[in-house]
C-alpha cells in the first residue's frame, strides 16, 4: 500500500491553533478543568493493566453492559484503519472526544511498518504513544469507541508493548459549543511507559514518524472537521516531546531519514 499524500494538505491551517491554545474560550477552559478535577477521584477505582495485559478482564467489570469505552489517538482515528482491528459495530460508535492530562508523541519504535508504504527510510519507524502529564489542562483529541471484549482482545494483540490505562474524556463537539453540562467519562487507552520491559525498550527518541501512518491518522482526524485536525496537529510531537508535527518538514527525509541506524 502506498500512501504518499503531501503533508501540506494536512497542515495548511495548523498554525491557527497552538499547543497551549484551545478552540474554546479560556473562561470555559477554566470551568472545564475544574469539572474534570472533581471527576478525577473516580480514576483510582479503575485499574491499570500492564502489558501483556493478561488481567484485562478486570476492565470488563467496570463496564457491566459489555461495551468498553476506548480512546484512540493515532491510527484508530481513521475508520478504515480501525476496521482492521475492531468490529463494524464498534467503528459505528466512533465519536470525537478529548482526553485530559496527556501528551501525544511519536516515540514508539514499531516493528514491521511495511504496510504503511513502499519507500520507507531506515529511520522511519516511529508511531504514536502518549505520556501522562502533571495537569489536566494538557489536552489531546482523539476518538471514543464502544468496543466488545472480542474487540479488546484483538487490540491487545495489535498493540505490542502497550499498557491499558484509564483516563478522563469529554465530547469534542460539546466543548466547541461550550456546553456547561458536558459529560466527563472514564475510558481506557493504550500507553507505553518509558521503561525497559523484559529487555525490550519500546520507546525510542532516534526515529521519525512513519509517513503513511501519520497521513492515515491525519486523514481520519480531518473527517471530524478542520478544527479537529488543526488541534490534532498542534498537540502531536516528535519523539523529543517538544517539536510539534507542524514544524517537522518531510524534506528532512533527504538528509536524516535516509541514514542508517546508529
Amino acid at each position: 500500500m502506498k500512501i504518499l499524500i503531501a503533508l501540506s494538505l494536512f497542515v495548511s491551517c495548523t498554525f491557527c491553533i497552538c499547543a497551549n491554545e484551545t478552540p474554546w474560550s479560556s473562561s470555559y477552559q477554566k470551568t472545564l478543568i475544574e469539572q474534570v478535577g472533581k471527576k478525577s477521584a473516580l480514576l483510582s477505582s479503575y485499574p491499570s493493566i500492564e502489558y501483556p495485559n493478561a488481567d484485562y478482564r478486570q476492565i470488563l467489570n467496570k463496564y457491566p453492559k459489555g461495551k468498553i469505552l476506548l480512546f484512540g489517538y493515532g491510527s484508530l482515528i481513521n475508520g478504515a484503519s480501525a476496521a482492521r482491528s475492531v468490529s463494524p459495530a464498534a467503528v459505528d460508535t466512533m465519536r470525537p472526544v478529548v482526553a485530559f492530562g496527556f501528551k501525544r508523541l511519536f516515540n514508539y519504535k514499531a516493528g514491521n511498518v511495511s504496510r504503511w508504504g513502499e519507500d520507507l527510510q531506515e529511520n522511519e519507524k516511529a508511531m504514536l504513544n502518549i505520556e501522562a502529564t502533571t495537569t489536566y489542562s494538557h489536552i489531546i483529541n482523539g476518538v471514543a469507541m464502544e468496543i466488545s471484549q472480542q474487540d479488546l482482545e484483538q487490540l491487545i494483540q495489535r498493540e505490542v508493548g502497550y499498557d491499558l490505562v484509564p483516563m478522563l474524556i469529554a465530547d469534542w463537539n460539546g466543548l466547541l459549543t461550550e456546553n456547561p453540562s458536558v459529560k466527563v467519562e472514564i475510558a481506557y487507552t493504550f500507553l507505553v511507559p518509558d521503561e525497559l520491559r523484559n529487555g525490550v525498550d519500546y520507546t525510542q527518541t532516534r526515529y521519525y514518524p512513519v509517513r503513511g501512518y501519520l497521513h492515515a491518522t491525519q486523514q481520519g482526524a480531518a473527517t471530524f472537521g478542520p478544527e479537529f485536525l488543526d488541534y490534532w496537529n498542534a498537540t502531536t510531537y516528535l519523539s523529543n516531546g517538544t517539536t510539534p508535527i507542524t514544524q517537522w518538514g518531510e524534506q528532512t527525509f533527504s538528509g536524516i531519514l535516509d541514514s542508517r541506524e546508529p
